[in-house]
């Protein structure tokens, strides 16, 4: 009888009906000084990277040639490796799998099908776990890329490619020379994002995408490359394109490669630049704004994520082709968790000819970085869309999202170590001594978390106001005549500060009095020669004198308007201007009245509306930081805790206060200039009235502070980070979930 080892012998000399595809393309390429063969599945257009004793194994698979005879050619072709049947026989598996080989054996329709499944199957998880960037199929832009190549072979030239670097180095030059006035000139966080701009967003982007994705397209032919996949994808909730080079993984040249990769990031950049030019010579309109929104995308989106190495976009794929090493992310985080399996459970990591054997720090530190950086842009992309639809009513939209991303973040390391630990046999090479010890140092790490209190701190929009001024408002509106004073300036009780006239009130006093004039010749005449005469003069007299009596009261209200025309300080102090006013016509498409401060001279002869400020008068050195503090921090701000400041207009100065009253009412009105479409940070809603209220409760804070130097000025906006007991992180963790879902606290 036949042993087991007799069997397989035997069966090994049959021939094997396998062998490799006919329409596969081979190229030799070297990485890191060593031979690979790179090859490429034309119709799934898919690529694979071997070694050259893998590449001579799929080169003998002809249908004919037996696994023992593939055995003895390999181990001849290299000497003095051995490879063993059930090598061959896993190898076999890998190939077939990954759609290299073709079989002549029965049931390949089944297995066929099941591998289908299994790749639409994973596609459906990698799609639920990547909300944020959703692939649709597309089409083969091939036929279009040649005929445009052609046309457009000049963007290659070096003299054009010089004149794009030297606008890059312009636009940053003139950013950084004037950067106050840059950073002025921008518009605030929801007057960007606001519904009214998403339209015009959503097309900038849309239309950068395109042109970035022919970018690669046509570097891919300039360099001898092909592209067959384009489409369109859902980038952060906006149709844009995508663009399918992996073909170049089959260029020879690195330097190539890597210019593919970067050649979107190149069409961005360059159109930002460009954009930087046009935005900064335009006035306020639809291209000036258009130019913002091109500005923004081709410079932040390519510094957090096209251009970032650390996240699985062009600037990976031109790191990867730059150190030579294909999936690299893919292959720094297998080697971190083959260390972190060394380390904590103490298991051998498994030989692996593709994992690197040199600058293992480098790919710890890469797989860390691009862990943690995936997390922190995940989570800003998350509390951005929250930020952009909560004051309007969409949070559930955002809500949605983060639970989509959370799932896809969460789901892949969570399958990762239940399909680790489903190996068989697995279990049982783990070092007992060492799970142990990592179990404890787990729990510890989670007691820190959950039980130590460190620093907290709670960060709330303010605005700077006088502290115990007196407001000088206009009671009666009027045209500003005279202005007697200038900010800076002492006065006294009682001193004029402005005057205003009023001609609708001269006219309104002249008609009164010529009224009540004709009233008093007619009662006049009816007392003198009709009174006994005529029966109804006496009824005539008495509604005469009703009448008069009204016109004088009348009369009287508007003479004592007149002085009021003359504002006056209500206390003795410093003029101190009231917070500034920009160029902002009216909703009817008329200019403003005035602009600035009422006190600037070129605002002579503007109408001041009643109720305008148009200064105040107290201490030019005591100011009052107001703080807006949401309704979910309250609990932990009380009174006297230190504060730091940070003011708009002063980036480079931190001023130290103490808290000092805070509100028991939750505010009703916004102010003004904290308002989110004012450029504020307070999230806000106008009501039927055109007020501007907290979209969320909050309540009001001071913060007392005395400026000796003089640098402080009334209407500054800014943050302010008060000191607050300590919490735990993993307190202030379930605080946040519970704020995003609307749990109770």
């Amino acid at each position: 009888m036949a042993t087991l080892a007799e069997s397989l012998l035997a069966s090994a000399e049959r021939r094997l009906p396998i062998r490799k595809r006919a329409d596969l393309e081979a190229r030799r390429h070297r990485y890191l000084g060593k031979t690979y063969w790179i090859v490429k599945d034309p119709v799934a257009l898919n690529y694979f990277r071997f070694e050259e004793e893998e590449f001579a194994i799929l080169q003998m698979l002809d249908g004919n040639t037996s696994l023992a005879e593939i055995k003895r050619r390999f181990e001849a072709a290299f000497p003095p490796q051995k490879i063993t049947l059930d090598e061959l026989q896993q190898f076999l598996g890998q190939l077939h799998r990954s759609g290299l080989v073709v079989s002549d054996a029965p049931g390949q329709a089944i297995q066929l099908q099941k591998r289908r499944k299994e790749r639409r199957r994973k596609q459906l998880i990698a799609t639920l776990g990547n909300v944020l960037a959703i692939r649709f199929k597309g089409v083969d832009p091939e036929p279009f890329l040649n005929w445009l190549y052609p046309k457009v072979r000049w963007l290659f030239s070096p003299w054009f490619l010089g004149l794009c670097v030297f606008m890059w180095v312009a636009a940053i030059t003139l950013i950084l020379v004037e950067f106050d006035v840059f950073t002025s000139r921008l518009p605030g966080f929801y007057q960007f994002f606001g519904p009214s701009n998403w339209l015009w967003l959503a097309a900038t982007l849309a239309f950068m995408k395109i042109l970035h994705e022919i970018g690669h397209g046509l570097t891919a032919k300039h360099f001898g490359g092909e592209c067959h996949d384009i489409g369109v994808m859902l980038l952060v909730l906006t149709p844009c394109l995508y663009c399918n080079v992996s073909d170049s993984w089959m260029l020879p040249n690195k330097w190539h490669r890597a210019a593919i990769g970067a050649a979107g990031i190149f069409v961005e950049v360059t159109i930002a630049a460009i954009a930087t030019f046009i935005w900064w010579f335009t006035e306020p309109s639809l291209l000036h704004y258009l130019a913002l929104n091109a500005m923004f995308i081709g410079s932040v989106s390519t510094v957090l994520f096209n251009g970032n190495p650390l996240l699985r976009y062009d600037g990976y794929y031109v790191l990867a082709d730059l150190v030579e090493i294909p999936n690299l992310r893919q292959k720094a985080g297998q080697f971190l968790n083959q260390k972190l399996a060394q380390w904590l459970l103490g298991l051998e990591p498994p030989e692996d000819p593709f994992m690197p054997k040199r600058r293992k720090i480098f790919f710890i530190t890469y797989a860390l970085a691009a862990v943690v950086y995936r997390w922190v842009i995940l989570f800003s992309i998350l509390m951005f869309l929250y930020r952009v639809f909560e004051p309007y009513g969409l949070k559930i939209i955002g809500q949605a999202i983060v639970v989509l991303a959370i799932y896809g973040l969460l789901f892949q390391p969570v399958y990762s170590i239940w399909r680790f630990f489903y190996v068989p046999g697995r279990w049982y090479q783990v070092k007992k001594p060492r799970m142990i010890a990592s179990i404890i140092g787990v729990v510890v790490l989670l007691l820190f978390v959950c039980f130590v209190p460190l620093p907290y701190r709670v960060i709330a929009a303010l605005e700077l106001q006088p502290d115990e001024a007196d407001t000088v408002y206009v009671s009666v509106a009027g045209i500003l005549q005279e202005i007697y004073v200038k900010p800076g300036d002492e006065v006294r009780a009682g001193q004029p500060i402005v005057k205003l006239c009023n001609p609708d009130l001269e006219i309104e006093i002249s008609r009164l009095q010529h009224q009540c004039r004709r009233a008093e010749i007619a009662l006049e005449y009816l007392t003198q020669f009709e009174r006994y005469a005529d029966p109804t003069a006496n009824l005539r007299m008495e509604q005469l004198e009703k009448t008069l009596e009204a016109l004088r009261q009348q009369l009287e209200a508007k003479m004592s308007e007149l002085p009021r025309l003359t504002l006056c300080a209500s206390r003795a102090g410093t003029i101190l201007p009231p917070p500034w006013q920009p160029v902002r016509p009216s909703p009817t498409g008329q200019l403003p009245s005035w602009s600035g401060i009422p006190l600037d001279k070129e605002n002579l002869g503007c109408f001041l509306e009643q109720g305008t400020k148009v200064c105040l008068v107290g201490d030019p050195r005591r100011f009052k930081a107001v703080l807006v503090i949401p309704q979910s921090e309250i609990e932990f701000v009380a009174v006297g805790q230190k504060v730091q400041i940070k003011l708009d207009g002063l980036p480079d100065r931190t001023f130290v206060g103490t808290l000092g009253e805070i509100s028991a009412q939750a505010m009703e009105v916004s102010p003004e200039r904290l308002a989110t479409r004012r450029g504020g940070d307070v999230p806000t809603r106008v009501d039927r009235t055109g007020v501007e209220r907290p979209v969320t409760p909050s309540y009001q804070a001071a913060v007392h502070l005395v400026d000796d130097e003089g640098i402080l000025q009334i209407g500054l906006r800014g943050r302010a980070k008060i000191h607050v007991a300590p919490q735990s992180l993993g307190y202030r963790l379930w605080r946040w979930v519970a704020r995003t879902f609307n749990f109770t606290l």
